[in-house]
């Protein structure tokens, strides 16, 4: 298995500090049985709770996946990611009867992938993009998918999620993995693909330093004010590159 560095990192929006409500992003990473699986989940902003949602939406599917058994490229079945997110969404509806709220409370939107020595795939429920950039060909990317409104978008938590899942599988070498929010979208993603100005430099650095060092500099970056100009959300970055 090809060994990985993660940098993540999420930073609290203006707009959130503002009104006090906490940052409702989340990420989680997880390897075993020959693959690497990092997930990024945004929490819903019209529902009360659902930073609870997007930390056990992430940690759940980052760790079944990478638990799942038999060769690296069964987790991109989309019935196993199928899965991943049915124990999600079990997880998530145990979490708001503990707490005496209902499961749409904990919405949240869902951009992962899983990485394995000669491919992987991209999964996604909502907004948010996840880039795959290879040693060889274009960029694999996962767009956002939202509702008839430009403000709307669709939930792990939503009776219909199955045909809100997309699975986007591809072989080949990843030089670089991306994941991010919607928040991050802003700046470090313009149309169909990654913004160059801001994320060129940023791979540059993180290919220099570790993994705790990187992700604090990514952390630095996402909460400055130059951010809050941009965009009064929360900010999710979460890159991988080989070790």
């Amino acid at each position: 298995m090809t060994n990985w560095r993660i940098y993540a990192a999420s930073a609290i929006g203006k707009g959130h500090i503002d009104v006090g409500i906490p940052c409702q992003d989340a990420f989680s990473h997880a390897a075993g049985n020959g693959r690497l699986v990092a997930v990024v989940c945004d929490g819903a902003g019209s529902a009360s709770r659902s930073e609870i949602g997007a930390i056990n939406c992430a940690n759940t599917i980052s760790n079944y996946l990478a638990n799942h058994s038999g060769v690296p490229e069964t987790a991109c079945e989309r019935n196993v990611i199928g899965q991943a997110v049915e124990a999600a969404r079990a997880c998530i509806e145990a979490r708001a009867v503990e707490i005496a709220l209902t499961s749409h409370d904990l919405a949240c939107t869902l951009v992962g992938a899983v990485l394995y020595e000669h491919g992987g795939c991209l999964f996604h429920i909502g907004d948010g993009v996840g880039v795959a950039e290879l040693e060889v060909g274009p960029p694999v990317l996962s767009l956002p998918e939202n509702g008839e409104y430009a403000n709307e978008t669709y939930f792990v938590t939503q009776n219909d999620w199955q045909a809100r899942l997309h699975v986007v599988p591809f072989s080949g070498e990843t030089r670089c993995l991306t994941l991010m929010s919607d928040g991050a979208m802003s700046f470090a993603f313009k149309r169909t693909g990654l913004f160059g100005p801001f994320i060129d430099p940023v791979k540059s650095y993180l290919s220099t330093v570790g993994e705790s060092e990187g992700s604090e500099a990514l952390q630095a970056t996402l909460a400055g004010e130059g951010t809050w100009k941009i965009t009064s959300d929360d900010k999710t970055l979460l890159l991988v590159l080989p070790a």
